[in-house]
């Protein structure tokens, strides 16, 4: 256990394509927690991150509609204009979790919004400070999932939401963006975990990694960590999968490209969770031949 009683709510940092959408149905699931309306919340990333500018022009362009459905007295979406709120006003959002973790029962609210793997030292301090200020614990959690792999299913998914801007077969594309920000900037798990550890200590966080979350062991401890009871999961279920060619692999030297370009990253892992468990779970590091 934690060690701290009081509620908590989750701060999640990624990574992306790592198992954080099945993480949130299963936390959902718990009579002990309220998440929200949804599960990406994208403030922190929409206010700070460059790369996530294109969210706050989005929901300019909802808000826009929203204000005309409000002004001819039909119904708004709702949700729209609490998001505009949190961007203008972040201590809504807080005052929002805050609301969240008085209702009777609840110990847990969360937002697991995977670009927060970005987020500076000083946004963490002032996020982890807020809800400290109202008696509510912020508890980061960080799913990191091999390298290689990442940035392959993050290239599928983007081929299937607008196969025009990603031409070619998903091995081809990875060739091509590997190296790019939009892929290395989510994959540098070191940079992540330095960021959280400086503002929550070496305790502060749960860290997993994909290839083993969908196991009881893996599950229960990061319960634990977030001070709420397990309870059965479905690990049959599938969220927010990219489809894979049938048959197809990464070809090994550019598995082993990419895997060495990231030396770094699984480097860093395995200082964490052992060299073992990274070679056991994450089968291109072999390609580094430590």
């Amino acid at each position: 256990m934690h060690g701290d009683d009081r509620p908590t709510f989750l701060l999640g940092v990624g990574c992306q394509k790592g198992g954080t959408a099945w993480l949130h149905r299963y936390l959902a699931d718990s009579p002990e927690c309220d998440p929200g309306f949804r599960k990406e919340y994208h403030v922190w990333d929409a206010l700070d991150l460059d790369e996530m500018a294109h969210f706050r022009t989005r929901l300019g362009r909802r808000v826009r509609r929203a204000g005309g459905q409000v002004e001819q007295g039909r119904p708004a979406d709702a949700d729209t204009l609490r998001l505009a709120t949190f961007l203008s006003d972040p201590q809504t959002y807080c005052n929002y979790f805050e609301l969240l973790l008085s209702r009777p029962g609840i110990r847990l609210t969360a937002d697991i919004t995977p670009s927060y793997a970005g987020l500076s030292i000083d946004r963490l301090t002032m996020i982890r400070d807020a809800f400290d200020r109202r008696g509510i614990r912020v508890a980061p959690v960080f799913l990191m999932r091999d390298p290689v792999e990442r940035i392959w299913s993050a290239v599928r998914m983007y081929q299937q939401r607008n196969p025009g801007a990603h031409p070619g077969s998903s091995v081809e594309r990875v060739g091509h963006v590997f190296g790019r920000p939009r892929f290395e900037g989510p994959t540098r798990y070191e940079r992540t975990m330095a960021a959280v550890e400086q503002v929550f200590g070496p305790t502060g966080a749960c860290y997993a990694l994909f290839e083993e979350l969908f196991e009881a062991e893996t599950v229960t401890r990061i319960c634990r960590f977030l001070g709420i009871g397990a309870h059965d999961p479905d690990f049959d279920r599938q969220v927010n999968t990219s489809p894979k060619e049938r048959g197809h692999r990464m070809p090994e030297p550019l598995a082993r490209r990419v895997a060495e370009h990231y030396r770094s990253t699984y480097d860093a892992v395995a200082d964490r969770f052992g060299r073992d468990a990274v070679l056991r779970r994450w089968p291109t590091a072999r390609l580094l031949d430590w």
